[in-house]
């Protein structure tokens, strides 16, 4: 579902999507936080601005323990008729433990590379947290708040052609709790259960929620 414009006063989304749409990246991004749909819906965008549909240029790496001389190695290839070559590494534990070696690397990156970090566990002291805030850009996604979600979940109602009451919303709310992946479930779930109508009741709620 569409997120531009909802959180308006989030300075770094804001950069994010101002990045995306100019297509003006920066050499690395950190994406870290709690709130795991929003880390996961701007990890995406990234990765399909930033590749813009080449796959040969762009790596994945996940998990612990990964090999730092392979990536640097993978990094230092100039990319194969390309302008860019993406690497993207997902809960690495390098900015909860550390990494020196990508650390130093970071000081003098190559002009066509890009990084992408998305991680659970950071440490805003860690020499990897520095380093991406010295020539990066960084996102925390923090848990959203009640009249915030509302608003996002009446727009993808809203879109789908049905309507809600405020009560009813906050009633939905208080079945889902405020992680947005669990809020988009629920909302398919309604969607479904009232295909043939417009308003989507609290009955509707108790019976699928």
């Amino acid at each position: 579902q569409p997120i531009d414009g909802i959180w308006k006063d989030d300075l770094y989304m804001q950069t994010l999507n101002q990045d995306i749409k100019d297509r003006t990246f920066k050499p690395v991004y950190l994406l870290f936080g709690e709130e795991a749909f929003l880390k996961k819906s701007y990890k995406s965008r990234l990765r399909e601005a930033l590749t813009d549909g080449d796959t040969m240029n762009y790596n994945y790496f996940e998990g612990k323990g990964m090999n730092v001389n392979e990536i640097i190695g993978l990094a230092d290839t100039m990319p194969f008729f390309a302008e860019r070559r993406i690497v993207l590494l997902e809960d690495t534990g390098f900015f909860k433990n550390k990494c020196e070696e990508l650390a130093d690397y970071m000081k003098e990156l190559p002009d066509y590379l890009y990084l992408v970090f998305a991680e659970t566990e950071v440490d805003k002291r860690n020499r990897m947290y520095k380093a991406v805030k010295a020539c990066g850009s960084i996102a925390e996604f923090i848990r959203q708040d009640e009249k915030t979600l509302m608003r996002w979940a009446a727009g993808i109602l809203g879109k789908a052609g049905k309507k809600i009451t405020q009560r009813d919303m906050e009633h939905f709310l208080s079945k889902t709790g405020t992680d947005m992946s669990n809020i988009e479930k629920e909302l398919e779930k309604l969607l479904c259960y009232t295909m043939d109508r417009s308003v989507i009741t609290g009955e509707d709620i108790d019976a699928v929620c």
